[in-house]
């Protein structure tokens, strides 16, 4: 992420007379300004106006003044605000697109306007792919699925008409859209664009699309050829839109969703890097994200290079739920987690027809973002600080059940960690996890290799490790792979160190994994048990088979810098929660990384995480705890405070000073074996701890 210390903030820093909490005072006293030209803001709305053309009244309520000062008022200091919505109406007198036929007044002008006077930043909303007024006028315009069937969102618009159909940017419409953005930067003053769903679900199978296929050499028949155009025609007309604002407003944000995610193809999102200024992660818990999927995305995405901002809701459910408005707690829990992983803060709204802010959601909103103000200088800048990693699935398992189980683990035991693919650096990484499918080509075979030489150290679990065909380890981990387990239950029992914290009997593995024995010289940590047999028709057992006898293959072994277990110990965390899983992969990074960066005694429901500014470690600590109230929707409404949390932060050298923040209340450290320690006296919800040197 860039440095965004605003300079005078820069100056008090390194100057000789200004003490740390003399800097920290001095950016809070400027928190209340507008960021700056290339700033990221902390505290952000993102606006939505999905308007039907068969609504009435539109904007009929709205009054400029009124709008800014409930953004000011809320602490609002940036807002994406739109032009052009999903409908394919526009919200100003354009001479391009369509205006909205029930709106009388320039909507869009008013806002920015009456936001600029009040120092608000304003980004501007296009919508790309879905435009429903092109998509019902210029059929030969459509995304098509290979079947030929018309690609978009069907929910409620009936057999013919899907509820948002997509549009083909393969087409004159991308003539249109950068006409649409083209006139919105040459007559307002904005202060960036954020083009919206801009992704095909994999490819167009539309005439334009087959046609150029064909003249290119790509085969229409292969999935491959048409992924490879479909990015190839994605990048071509996003480098034209992105184009258009520097070349108008050099400093302008420029963001378009879709591209930028958790699951992309990592060679091709890096390649298209350059026509972003930032990244912001789309992620409402209460809609089909959860929360797993932000705590994902936010440790893979930060590390490319661009500041980040998360972006949560202030609905209830997922946009657009009208008359809902988010849990207090829940706003906060989301906004601090964005704090506490390094982003920036943003909230998704979408404003009635008539043209007035939801009070009661602002009022929210407020609550949360003047938290968030004050905890700006300690956040401003900040960078994560990790030392494992762990390798996503290849595509198009990416974020699937192994990477969740290995988020829910390392966040639970308090391991500072980053997502990453294999087009990053290992060897800023103590530790790296391969979790449970991994097989291993020649590249990353050699890339692995070299991590091992130079001090890296490994965990592996079931496939990982294995060649490409599955038959053999490829990296020298001193085991035999015979094949799956070939028994319908695995049992295993943890031995010697491998028996901490864990009850000394043999446990059930919920999955079976792999058949693995220990060659000369492997430390065998776990072993397996066999049931009495397999049920047939002739062999019955009420649930799994009872345990019967030992074997010499290997639950869980170690040779050198690496620790492979024979079972998917992620994935079957993440489908059954079994304590056992965590405490096994907590021996394994106790074995492989007995210093961690941060040690806490905490329940399991608390998240530690740490980040670091100039001469400065801030540990954030947050209890809040979701719980699943409806089918398929976790809720957080309440806090539940800690008392007297003991932590300790290993660092180079005993700190100057160590306080609460943002309260600036002194804590007395302690030093023991390089840690620096301290008693928190109470945490309520989130409460960060900073260690000065």
């Amino acid at each position: 992420m860039s440095d965004t210390f605003p300079s005078m903030t820069r100056r008090t820093w390194l100057g000789t007379s200004g003490s740390a909490l003399a800097w920290a005072a001095s950016v809070a006293d400027s928190a209340a300004a507008p960021p700056g030209p290339g700033e990221l803001p902390f505290r952000h709305i993102h606006l939505d106006f999905h308007t039907s053309p068969a609504v009435t009244g539109v904007g009929a309520d709205f009054k400029a003044e009124e709008f800014a000062g409930v953004l000011k008022e809320a602490a609002v200091n940036s807002i994406t605000v739109f032009a052009k919505c999903h409908h394919g109406m526009s919200y100003y007198p354009t001479k391009v697109g369509i205006r909205h036929p029930n709106l009388k007044i320039d909507l869009l002008g008013e806002i920015i306007e009456a936001c600029h006077r009040t120092a608000i930043k304003v980004p501007v909303y296009i919508s790309t792919m879905y435009d429903q007024y092109v998509w019902t006028h210029h059929a030969d315009w459509r995304v098509l699925e290979a079947d030929g069937a018309e690609e978009g969102h069907r929910g409620h618009g009936g057999p013919l008409l899907p509820e948002l159909g997509k549009v083909c940017v393969n087409t004159p419409y991308a003539d249109y859209l950068a006409a649409q953005a083209e006139e919105i930067l040459k007559a307002y003053e904005v202060d960036g664009l954020f083009y919206d769903n801009y992704s095909y679900n994999s490819a167009c199978y539309a005439p334009s699309c087959m046609l150029e296929r064909e003249k290119l050499g790509l085969d229409s028949n292969s999935k491959a050829d048409c992924l490879r155009h479909a990015q190839m025609v994605q990048k071509r007309v996003m480098e034209r839109l992105a184009g258009l604002v520097r070349a108008q407003k050099p400093q302008a944000r420029v963001f378009v969703n879709g591209p930028v995610r958790l699951r992309q193809d990592p060679v091709w999102m890096r390649s298209i890097l350059p026509n972003y200024s930032h990244i912001e992660i789309e992620s409402l818990p209460g809609g089909s994200w959860g929360y797993s999927y932000y705590e994902m995305a936010a440790r893979y995405l930060r590390n490319l290079g661009l500041d980040t901002m998360g972006m949560t809701g202030g609905f209830h459910r997922s946009w657009g739920d009208f008359g809902t408005v988010r849990n207090q707690a829940a706003l906060d829990y989301e906004c601090f987690q964005m704090l506490a992983q390094a982003n920036q803060c943003a909230v998704g709204d979408h404003m009635h027809p008539a043209g007035r802010l939801n009070p009661q959601l602002y009022q929210r909103i407020g609550r949360t973002y003047r938290s968030v103000r004050e905890k700006e200088p300690w956040c401003a800048g900040a960078k994560a600080v990790t030392e494992v990693g762990v390798l996503l699935q290849p595509l198009p398992a990416r974020g699937s059940e192994s990477d969740l189980g290995a988020t829910n683990i390392l966040t639970q035991l308090r391991q500072q960690f980053d997502l990453i693919d294999r087009d990053d650096d290992f060897q800023k990484y103590a530790v790296l996890i391969l979790p449970d499918a991994h097989r291993l080509d020649a590249a990353l075979t050699s890339k692995l290799r070299s991590y091992l030489d130079r001090g890296g150290k490994l965990v592996l679990s079931h496939e990982s490790g294995l060649d490409e065909a599955g038959r053999a380890f490829a990296l020298p981990v001193g085991l035999s792979y015979e094949g799956p387990w070939k028994h319908e239950a695995q049992y295993v029992e943890p031995l010697g160190e491998f028996q901490k914290d864990i009850p000394p009997m043999v446990h059930m593995a919920y999955e079976t994994g792999s058949a693995v024995k220990a060659q000369a010289g492997t430390a065998v940590l776990a072993r397996v048990w066999q049931a009495y047999f397999d049920k047939d028709f002739r062999h019955f057992q009420v649930e799994q088979t009872p345990f019967s006898s030992a074997t010499d293959y290997v639950g869980a072994a170690a040779l050198g810098n690496t620790v492979y277990f024979a079972i998917p110990l992620f994935r079957s965390y993440t489908r059954f929660a079994y304590p056992l899983y965590r405490q096994l992969a907590a021996n394994a990074l106790a074995k492989l990384l007995p210093r961690p960066i941060v040690r806490a005694e905490l329940p399991t429901t608390a998240q530690v995480t740490v980040t670091a500014q100039p001469g400065r470690q801030i540990v954030h600590v947050l209890h809040y705890i979701p719980e699943r109230r409806a089918p398929n929707l976790d809720v957080v409404e309440d806090v539940i405070p800690l008392s007297n949390v003991k932590i300790a932060l290993r660092a180079g050298q005993r700190p100057n000073r160590v306080y609460l923040a943002p309260q600036r209340q002194p804590l007395q450290p302690g030093w023991q074996e390089g840690y620096a320690t301290v008693v928190v006296p109470a945490v309520v919800g989130h409460q960060m701890i900073v260690f000065e040197t």
